[in-house]
């Protein structure tokens, strides 16, 4: 139904997620290149989402942000956190982009692709 709550609630959760990624990483000591996880407990972005549990949910609304702040479209956040000059200051902002872009409610086409199949767009279309 499209008011009986079902998005905001799970717009809550994955700003809940979005903020436990950016826990995660919000110290420069927390935040690695080249792996998802060190010994010492240190993430790539990817890596924080995963020990979140946020994967999918966040992997569209980080790539949009990545490109928002950074003007290049990268088809996988790991190729953006590992490129040579990202710096942990740029993962941060691009981390605030993205939960300022989902507590604004920005939903472009491509976080509606993710969140729905093709077929089920089909089908919306034909309604």
């Amino acid at each position: 139904m499209p008011f009986d709550g079902n998005d905001y609630e799970r717009r809550v959760d994955i700003l809940d997620k979005l903020d436990k990624v950016i826990a995660l990483l919000s110290n420069k000591r927390r935040w690695c290149q080249g792996q998802l996880q060190t010994a010492d407990g240190r993430y790539c972005i990817g890596g924080a989402m995963m020990a979140v549990g946020a994967t999918l949910e966040l992997r569209t609304p980080i790539l949009q942000a990545i490109e928002q702040v950074t003007g290049r479209d990268y088809v996988r956040i790991e190729r953006f956190n590992d490129h040579p000059r990202t710096t942990h200051g740029l993962v941060i902002k691009v981390l605030h982009k993205a939960r300022e872009n989902l507590s604004g409610g920005a939903v472009t086409a491509r976080m509606v692709e993710h969140r729905i199949g093709p077929y089920a767009r089909w089908y919306q279309i034909l309604s």
